[in-house]
């Protein structure tokens, strides 16, 4: 039999010896894991941030609307804010004074930017007094619906505003009438003396023009069936208006009670106590999208196609239906759901909406004009 003590030792040796080798690979262990955790040598290229332009106070002069000079300025504030720049309007009162304008100042523009409607910008286009949009700058092009970027190149449009019928339903109630569905229903007997629609001279004048045509088996080319039905039934309007201020204060003073009018004043006719609803008609109700455009020749060319991103870049078009009232066109914005109860909002809403060959309408529009005036709003 072994010698317990001395089997006891040999154990103790044993256990002393791997503790030891567990020790030692323990240490080699963290040694390993240390080296391993030495930070990676940091790139010797830094990143360079671009840095903002810096316009030393400049003024941009941008013309457009005279009632929207309020929402402008304050959509713009940081426009204003990051480029040390100053926005100045340069406003009047509708689109045809405001191409009048640019057109007189072609070789030394007043305007740097000019906020037009789709027809009105492309008449612009056609007649060289924009410049061409330089996508290194604006780079937003690509979130709008598609008929929001022109195709030629020329600014882009960063809001719509839709149109249809519109009526105070307790001026029809009153008169036992039943509500409008279309255009053509406008120029009905029953309807004479109520009815305020848009002169061909107003953004929306050619619209319901082609669109009336198209649903009277007409088309763009051949407008002579609405054309003709405007001629015999002119004496049933009481209004042909150029401005939205001539529509809103016909209604609050019960000398009409049906238009052809923009949605976003839909909100003040209602909270000025009129019953107010709106229909789209059967020909459809159709967008006027409003353009931004860098004048030629303009005195501020490098700002001026930063404010057209700043227009139509997300941030901004999230704003657009708070701050102006009006729909956004990039299809990456939000906006607020009870804004969207009367304001076109989404690819559904925005799909529904008539379109028209702008470029065809710009050169038709002036002999629409002259036969329109001659035969009836006679001036």
């Amino acid at each position: 039999m072994k010698n317990p003590k001395r089997i006891l030792a040999l154990v103790l040796a044993l256990v002393m010896s791997l503790s030891l080798a567990a020790c030692g690979n323990t240490a080699e262990s963290e040694s390993t894991s240390e080296s391993s955790e030495v930070p990676a040598e940091t790139s010797s290229e830094a990143v360079v941030e671009e840095e903002t332009p810096d316009f030393d106070g400049a003024e941009l002069v941008v013309a457009t609307w005279g009632w929207a000079e309020a929402g402008l300025k304050a959509l713009s504030a940081d426009f204003e804010a990051k480029y040390n720049c100053t926005i100045v309007v340069d406003p009047t009162s509708g689109n045809g004074d405001r191409l009048n304008k640019l057109i007189a100042e072609k070789d030394d523009p007043t305007a740097d930017v000019a906020l037009l409607t789709k027809s009105f910008a492309e008449t612009g286009n056609q007649q060289g007094l924009f410049e061409t949009i330089d996508t290194n700058v604006v780079t937003s092009l690509g979130d709008l619906y598609d008929f929001a970027v022109n195709a030629d190149g020329y600014g882009p449009c960063y809001s719509l505003c839709r149109y249809g019928i519109m009526y105070n339903a307790d001026a029809l109630t009153a008169a036992g009438l039943d509500a409008p569905t279309s255009y053509q229903d406008l120029f009905d007997d029953k309807y004479a003396g109520m009815v305020a629609l848009p002169d061909m001279t107003s953004t929306a004048g050619p619209y319901m023009l082609v669109a009336m045509a198209e649903a009277m088996g007409g088309s763009q080319e051949d407008v002579s069936s609405a054309m003709t039905l405007m001629q015999e039934k002119k004496d049933n309007i009481a209004i042909w208006y150029t401005t939205s201020s001539d529509v809103v204060t016909a209604f609050t003073t019960g000398e009409i009670a049906i238009t052809v009018f923009m949605d976003i004043n839909m909100p003040g006719l209602t909270e000025s106590g009129l019953n107010m609803v709106w229909v789209d008609a059967s020909e459809g109700s159709f967008a006027a999208p409003a353009t931004v455009n860098v004048v030629k020749n303009c005195k501020n060319p490098e700002l001026a196609q930063l404010f057209v991103e700043y227009l139509i870049c997300e941030d901004t078009q999230n704003r657009i239906a708070e701050v102006i009232d009006e729909a956004p066109v990039n299809k990456n914005a939000t906006m607020p759901e009870d804004l969207q109860t009367y304001l076109a909002f989404g690819a559904d809403a925005m799909s529904a909406l008539k379109e028209f060959d702008d470029a065809y309408i710009s050169t038709a529009k002036a002999d629409w004009i002259d036969t329109f005036q001659r035969t009836v709003n006679i001036q």
